[in-house]
């Protein structure tokens, strides 16, 4: 931080901050003056005081668990790179974040990059050695992809997955997780935890306290997964780690507005816990309702409203109502959501879409109706099976969505 003054390194901040790539992100605004307000004044900076500092998380605060700091360095580090190649690629010096550190640096841009004389200069017995290497390399990956390619759930240019595939944007998977609050029972004598379907959001968790004051309600720190978002995950892990994609986890009750532009996501679990996305849904025809199970159609051709419902879950014969949505993000980007009412439906329909002869089914009708393949859309699936076995599931209804 010596090279250059004190006064440099803020002009060289500011000129980054109002720049084309960091101008509308403000998260990203404000977690890089914080490293460099942190290197100014010789703070030590840590993945833990960053959490707490910048995302607003508590001092319970695990790294192991909650990897907001590492994506968010990633991302930001991938900002700088854009930047550098772009508006700043004239910058006498770069603003860099060393991989595994958290301290910024100020570095000459002739220290970034290698000498393009010391590259002429290479002897000509080491640039003969490493085009064998790359023709090796080459055979041995071609070996490898052509081996692949029985591994592979789904093309690189299937329509439904492809965004996925050929984004630069990182994936997060978020399985749907319920609220559970605690509270003193008299009758029981202690503290129970409970679940109650009703409550769905944190602003729900709050409604109920307000009404109730007198009670120390307080949402349990325990995280539960219903059956349906656990048991889809396998599917979708197939489609991502068969093209080398390792997502990010996040549960659902973890997601906020402010990161809804960075990713491509896919949300699996229950219709209950699509509050975090409930500004991405208003893009939808379809509105649910959680007491009863009812999901309305607003059919945008007729104007018509359309009704559907389904029971509660038994052991025995169920049917399940199965939204399926991919919609267009804040950024462009893609949100891919599988949700049910019960743990019949949303495991099945994610085995639906990575199953080759019903995504053919699927584009088939696609192109009976439109004469193409809808690059968003939104579709209502019955399913029946009997307890969390399927055996059969329809299509009710299936409309293109416009960006």
């Amino acid at each position: 931080m010596n090279t250059i003054n004190k006064t440099v390194r803020y002009a060289i901040l500011e000129k980054i901050l109002s720049s084309q790539e960091f101008s509308g992100s403000k998260i990203y605004q404000s977690y890089l003056t914080y490293l460099v307000d942190a290197a100014e004044e010789g703070h030590p900076v840590k993945e833990t005081t960053i959490a707490i500092d910048v995302f607003g998380k508590d001092a319970d605060f695990n790294p192991a668990e909650d990897t907001i700091v590492r994506s968010h360095t990633y991302l930001l580090r991938k900002k700088l790179d854009v930047y550098y190649a772009n508006e700043g690629k004239e910058d006498s010096y770069h603003l860099i974040i060393p991989k595994g550190h958290y301290e910024v640096q100020f570095v000459p841009k002739t220290e970034r990059t290698i000498s393009g004389n010391i590259r002429k200069y290479y002897p000509w017995a080491v640039t003969v050695l490493f085009a064998f290497i790359i023709i090796f390399l080459g055979m041995q990956i071609k070996s490898l992809q052509n081996q692949l390619k029985n591994y592979r759930q789904v093309d690189s240019e299937d329509p439904f997955w492809k965004e996925y595939f050929q984004s630069n944007l990182p994936v997060m998977v978020v399985p749907g997780d319920h609220i559970f609050y605690t509270d003193y029972f008299e009758r029981a004598g202690r503290e129970l935890t409970v679940r109650d379907f009703t409550i769905n959001s944190p602003e729900e968790l709050d409604s109920l306290k307000s009404v109730y004051p007198q009670f120390n309600i307080r949402r349990s720190d325990e995280s539960y997964f219903p059956y349906h978002s656990i048991w889809s995950i396998p599917s979708v892990l197939k489609v991502l780690y068969s093209w080398n994609i390792k997502p990010i986890f996040r549960k659902s009750l973890d997601i906020n507005p402010q990161i809804l532009d960075e990713f491509n996501f896919i949300y699996i679990g229950s219709i209950k816990s699509l509050y975090a996305l409930k500004f991405t849904l208003t893009k939808s025809h379809f509105h649910f309702g959680i007491a009863p199970h009812i999901i309305t159609y607003n059919d945008p051709d007729s104007n018509k409203t359309i009704t559907y419902s389904t029971s509660l879950h038994s052991l025995g014969l169920n049917e399940d109502l199965v939204l399926a949505l991919k919609l267009p993000g804040p950024a462009r980007n893609t949100i891919f959501i599988i949700a049910s009412y019960h743990s019949l439906g949303t495991p099945e329909i994610a085995n639906y879409f990575i199953n080759e002869s019903k995504r053919i089914e699927l584009e088939s009708l696609f192109e009976e109706k439109y004469g193409y393949i809808p690059k968003y859309f939104e579709i209502l699936f019955r399913v029946t099976g009997i307890d969390k076995t399927a055996y059969n599931s329809e299509i009710l209804i299936c409309n293109e969505i416009n960006e």
